[in-house]
């Protein structure tokens, strides 16, 4: 109890401070028509993701007032560029346009390259992660493994008693970090029967017309209703609730809430240079698989920290060890979706094997999140979007096309 009472009067002040700003917001560009139905969709999202501390409920993740890692320019770097993309020579301007590209930074051997900021975006304002923020948890974890804090051999039930008659349940924590347990969570997007999209009318993230009424207002409530599937055992299938279990099973190993744990593991030792935030449910349970939001800087540091191996400022923030597992995936022979010729991806602790011979990985959100780190290089390339819809078209941008803008700003800056 004593746990959620402190989560929950972080909410209590987050509405306090933000709830009552309408007229504010609306002065800022604030559409007319933001709901919660609408505020993940093209084209209202363009203002609501660098904006969800007016949108949804959030709790701080504070930095440290005291230090933050310095990024400096580049002697070399550039204001505009351009590379070959969907066919023909373009600049990123205009790529940034046609792609729905907020803000995109791109930092060489330390130093910043390129940065530049479209839409609603700004250099001081936390931009929603969503699904990276499932990499930023799976650090947490690996620091508390070390730690001794938790045992990732150990089963779910061990740690939470209350998804003891989960689908989670008898799974390893290790096995749902690699989103191979036994849960029969469902995600998929355009489908609004499926359990990623019920999930959102338990957080608060919609009041749609599909939403069951009477249903649970928390993943508290939630999660424990999720049924068990044998079939999808030791197979990899996305599924963001796997996360959500893992963000539980922390707070209940520790008596701290997640918002705490990410600040206290990454966020302050990592030197980020402002506070990030992270929304919350009505029973105090943050969204660990996507309610994350940080700078575009932020998320750079954070991918700079896995690049250097898990170090920071001179010191060791997260295991080498557990980064390194992350790097060293061979590939996954039974990969489920496609991926280009030669190339042998895979999924481990939250984090994308991008399987090419430099064994870059990333972390990736819908709507068109995503932090690329290519230790070959030394680079790390962090893009925040708003596609209209979760995946993208599937012809001009996605998926696909962003995977082909990496391929191509890697070649250019590598």
């Amino acid at each position: 109890m004593g746990l959620n009472t402190r989560v929950f009067t972080g909410l209590l002040l987050t509405v306090m401070l933000f709830g009552p700003s309408i007229s504010v917001a609306q002065d800022s560009g604030r559409p007319d028509n933001l709901t919660l139905e609408s505020f993940q969709f093209g084209p209202i999202n363009r203002w609501a993701f660098s904006h969800m501390r007016e949108v949804i409920p959030t709790v701080n993740i504070p930095r440290d007032p005291t230090q933050f890692l310095t990024l400096k320019n580049s002697e070399d770097i550039v204001k505009d560029f351009s590379v070959e993309f969907q066919g023909r020579q373009q600049a990123i301007d205009n790529i940034a346009e046609q792609q729905y590209i907020d803000g995109l930074l791109i930092l060489k051997d330390g130093d910043i390259m390129f940065e530049q900021y479209y839409g609603s975006l700004k250099p001081e304002l936390p931009h929603l992660m969503n699904s990276v923020s499932k990499s930023v948890v799976a650090l947490v974890a690996g620091k508390l493994a070390a730690q001794g804090v938790i045992d990732l051999d150990k089963p779910v039930a061990h740690y939470v008693p209350a998804l003891a008659k989960s689908g989670y349940a008898p799974d390893s924590l290790q096995t749902v970090l690699d989103m191979r347990d036994g849960s029969d969570y469902t995600e998929d997007y355009p489908d609004f029967t499926t359990t990623f999209r019920l999930q959102d009318c338990a957080i608060g993230w919609t009041d749609a017309d599909y939403c069951p009424e009477g249903g649970p207002t928390s993943l508290y409530a939630f999660l424990p209703m999720i049924g068990r599937d044998e079939a999808k055992l030791g197979k990899f299938s996305y599924r963001s609730g796997s996360t959500n279990v893992i963000g539980w099973v922390l707070e209940a190993a520790t008596g701290q809430p997640l918002a705490e744990l990410i600040s206290q593991h990454v966020w302050q030792p990592m030197g980020a240079e402002f506070d990030a935030n992270i929304t919350v449910d009505e029973g105090g349970f943050v969204l660990a698989d996507h309610g994350m939001s940080s700078t575009l800087r932020d998320l750079t540091r954070f991918g700079l920290l896995v690049l250097n191996d898990g170090k920071a400022l001179g010191k060791e923030v997260i295991p080498a060890p557990f980064i390194q597992d992350i790097l060293a995936q061979q590939g996954d022979p039974n990969w489920p979706y496609p991926a280009p010729e030669g190339y042998t991806p895979s999924y481990r602790s939250f984090w994308w094997g991008e399987g090419n011979s430099g064994g870059d990985v990333s972390g990736y959100g819908i709507h068109g999140q995503f932090v690329r780190v290519v230790p070959e290089a030394d680079l790390v390339i962090t893009l925040y979007s708003t596609w209209p819809r979760a995946d993208g078209n599937g012809e001009s941008h996605g998926w696909g096309a962003t995977a082909e803008l990496m391929e191509a700003l890697i070649a250019k800056f590598r």
